[in-house]
Protein backbone atom coordinates (compact mmCIF):
# COMPACT_ATOMS: atom_id res chain seq x y z
CA UNK A 1 0.00 0.00 0.00
CA UNK A 2 1.51 3.31 -1.04
CA UNK A 3 1.16 6.44 1.04
CA UNK A 4 -0.39 9.51 -0.58
CA UNK A 5 2.23 12.17 -1.15
CA UNK A 6 1.30 15.29 0.77
CA UNK A 7 2.13 18.89 -0.05
CA UNK A 8 4.43 21.09 2.01
CA UNK A 9 1.41 23.08 3.21
CA UNK A 10 -0.41 19.92 4.28
CA UNK A 11 2.68 18.84 6.23
CA UNK A 12 2.89 22.20 8.01
CA UNK A 13 -0.81 22.05 8.89
CA UNK A 14 -0.44 18.54 10.30
CA UNK A 15 2.65 19.60 12.25
CA UNK A 16 0.64 22.43 13.81
CA UNK A 17 -2.07 19.95 14.82
CA UNK A 18 0.51 17.61 16.32
CA UNK A 19 2.15 20.46 18.21
CA UNK A 20 -1.17 21.56 19.72
CA UNK A 21 -1.98 17.99 20.76
CA UNK A 22 1.42 17.46 22.37
CA UNK A 23 1.38 20.82 24.14
CA UNK A 24 -1.90 19.95 25.85
CA UNK A 25 0.01 17.25 27.69
CA UNK A 26 -3.02 15.04 28.26
CA UNK A 27 -2.23 12.24 25.81
CA UNK A 28 -1.08 8.80 26.90
CA UNK A 29 2.64 8.20 26.44
CA UNK A 30 2.17 5.75 23.57
CA UNK A 31 0.04 8.19 21.61
CA UNK A 32 2.44 11.06 22.33
CA UNK A 33 5.33 8.98 21.01
CA UNK A 34 3.41 8.10 17.85
CA UNK A 35 2.63 11.78 17.23
CA UNK A 36 6.23 12.74 17.92
CA UNK A 37 7.43 10.12 15.44
CA UNK A 38 4.92 11.33 12.82
CA UNK A 39 6.03 14.92 13.41
CA UNK A 40 9.70 14.01 13.02
CA UNK A 41 8.92 12.26 9.73
CA UNK A 42 6.94 15.29 8.49
CA UNK A 43 9.83 17.63 9.36
CA UNK A 44 12.23 15.43 7.36
CA UNK A 45 9.88 15.32 4.37
CA UNK A 46 9.25 19.08 4.52
CA UNK A 47 12.96 19.86 4.75
CA UNK A 48 13.56 17.71 1.68
CA UNK A 49 10.75 19.55 -0.17
CA UNK A 50 12.32 22.92 0.71
CA UNK A 51 15.76 21.74 -0.42
CA UNK A 52 14.31 20.55 -3.73
CA UNK A 53 12.43 23.83 -4.21
CA UNK A 54 15.62 25.79 -3.50
CA UNK A 55 17.47 23.76 -6.12
CA UNK A 56 14.66 24.32 -8.62
CA UNK A 57 14.75 28.10 -8.05
CA UNK A 58 18.52 28.09 -8.39
CA UNK A 59 18.30 26.22 -11.69
CA UNK A 60 15.60 28.60 -13.03
CA UNK A 61 17.80 31.60 -12.23
CA UNK A 62 20.65 29.98 -14.05
CA UNK A 63 18.54 29.19 -17.10
CA UNK A 64 16.94 32.63 -17.35
CA UNK A 65 20.17 34.62 -16.94
CA UNK A 66 22.47 32.16 -18.62
CA UNK A 67 24.91 32.68 -15.78
CA UNK A 68 25.91 30.47 -12.90
CA UNK A 69 25.73 32.87 -9.99
CA UNK A 70 24.21 31.80 -6.69
CA UNK A 71 22.03 34.89 -6.28
CA UNK A 72 19.62 33.11 -3.87
CA UNK A 73 22.38 32.71 -1.27
CA UNK A 74 22.39 36.41 -0.46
Amino acid sequence: MSKKKTSYEENVKRLEEITVSLEKGDLPLDESLKLFEEGTKLVRESTKMLDEAEQKVFMLVQNEDGEYEAAENE
